[in-house]
């Protein structure tokens, strides 16, 4: 089994595969940091960090592993929505040839269950399982 999509490797993830295999990514380094960081998720407690400078705080606290177990839950239930509804696997690749920066625009459910899973998916688009006709 691949570690990274939790796949076999001879086998290429759907949309909605890839999606659940990066969310239990996340989740694993957010429950790994929480539990290494007993006391609190604190800007001053990570190693290396700058004398809580404003900005830095804020964004450490707005990444604190509660928040982000919070953020995998619900794109979790988001991707289990799109993929019961029965989104439209081709849909994401309809788009006119030469045209990759043409707007899709959904026309029914199962497109715009389509079209959420590819906006859910674009910030893992570095990832070596992402494929480029997932892109919205």
């Amino acid at each position: 089994m691949d570690e990274q999509s939790g796949l076999e490797p001879d086998m290429v993830p759907t949309l909605d595969e890839f999606l659940l295999s990066r969310l239990a990514e996340d989740k694993r380094i957010a429950t790994d940091a929480a539990a290494s960081s007993p006391g609190g998720w604190a800007v001053d407690a990570l190693p290396g960090a700058p004398s809580a400078h404003p900005h830095v705080a804020e964004h450490v606290a707005r990444h604190d592993p509660a928040r982000v177990l919070a953020e995998c839950a619900a794109k979790r239930r988001l991707v289990m929505a799109c993929r019961d509804s029965g989104f439209d696997r081709a849909f994401l690749g309809s788009r006119p040839h030469g045209m990759a920066d043409f707007l899709l625009n959904p026309r029914d459910r199962h497109q715009l269950a389509a079209l959420t899973l590819a906006l859910l998916a674009l910030p893992y688009a570095d990832h070596s399982d992402y494929r480029p006709e997932w892109r919205p």
